[in-house]
């Protein structure tokens, strides 16, 4: 029982950590960068799923990686782009 106690604690010490960790980092966040990087796409989901718009007015965004990707639903291959890692690094300082 003791055991199973502190199995609980722990678990939610890590849970808080991490929680904190994520709200100080968004406290922390350079709401200009992040700006310009959400004018990329269309929503949240949009981000995760990879449909960020790799060009702007036909000229490449350094804040997209862009790739190309089979959609078997289709049966064709779509351009994708998700945000690059230094645009994150921006975003987050």
């Amino acid at each position: 029982m003791l055991a199973l106690n502190f199995l609980g604690l722990a678990v939610g010490l890590s849970l808080a950590a991490v929680l904190l960790s994520i709200a100080y980092r968004l406290f922390r966040l350079n709401r200009f960068e992040a700006k310009k990087s959400a004018s990329r796409v269309k929503g949240v989901s949009d981000a995760v799923m990879g449909r960020a718009r790799t060009r702007d007015d036909w000229l490449p965004d350094g804040r997209i990686k862009g790739g190309m990707i089979f959609n078997r639903r289709d049966n064709r291959i779509e351009v994708c782009g998700r945000l690059s890692d230094k645009a994150f690094d921006r975003i987050f300082r």
